[in-house]
């Protein structure tokens, strides 16, 4: 059977003017990470990475560390599938015009006047679902909003594509983020739109997660793994 570990990028930069850059935390993730796969693997003999500044910068620093310790890397490909939908325009875009939803509106204010910035990251993270799960369900549908079918369908391309290259002990890493691995997660799962995504919010940061696969196969072996990181204080969502 063929292996696809799926690595969710370092933290990001919530809050900042450039989220999509890796926080110094985000890299410190990727580099302990690198460092882990380096010794233990998996030894890659594909590498893949959405086109994220973020996706892209963490399968760098994890190279980088096979590199320092001698080992082979491949280079890496970008697959534009593997880029996370736009959950930012969407928010930026669609709560405005949803402001009449009781639910919404309540979010929408506790995220707009927290100071505190654990609070203000958990305030986003609850508006953030309640517009998702509006998506998930087809009623958001602005212009210039990419909806739920179209990235659902661009990330199982690129599954597709993945999953394509099948040969015995096929090794595969592949860099994204939370939105393309619950497409990932509802194939393996047979789960519903929004389990599959209640599931991903759980990941975390510079995790890990396998799957195997053999013609129409496609099963998950681990799910949000931290064996680079075992002490939980280090731990990130966002």
């Amino acid at each position: 059977m063929g292996t696809l570990v799926v690595v969710r990028h370092g933290q990001a930069s919530l809050f900042a003017a450039d989220y999509d850059e890796l926080s110094p935390r985000g890299m410190t993730q990727a580099q302990m990470l690198g460092v882990h796969m380096r010794e233990h693997g998996p030894h890659p003999d594909v590498v893949f990475s959405g086109p994220a500044k973020r996706q892209r910068e963490t399968a760098r620093l994890v190279g980088e560390s096979y590199a320092h310790g001698g080992r082979a890397w491949p280079e890496m490909t970008i697959v534009q599938e593997l880029d996370e939908h736009d959950a930012f325009g969407m928010i930026g875009k669609a709560v405005p015009r949803l402001r009449h939803d009781a639910e919404i509106d309540a979010l929408a204010k506790g995220a707009e006047t927290t100071e505190d910035p654990r609070e203000r990251s958990a305030a986003f993270q609850r508006l953030f679902e309640a517009v998702m799960t509006r998506w998930l369900r087809g009623g958001i549908d602005d212009a210039g909003i990419e909806t739920w079918n179209a990235f659902a369908s661009r990330v199982d391309r690129a599954l597709d594509r993945m999953v394509g290259l099948d040969k015995p002990g096929r090794r595969i890493i592949a860099f994204t983020s939370v939105g393309p691995l619950a497409v990932m997660l509802r194939r393996a799962l047979g789960a519903a739109d929004i389990d599959a995504f209640r599931t991903a919010w759980r990941t975390r940061n510079a995790s890990v997660t396998t799957f195997v696969f053999r013609g129409k196969q496609f099963t998950l072996d681990a799910f949000n793994a931290m064996p680079h990181q075992p002490d939980a204080a280090g731990w990130t969502f966002r």
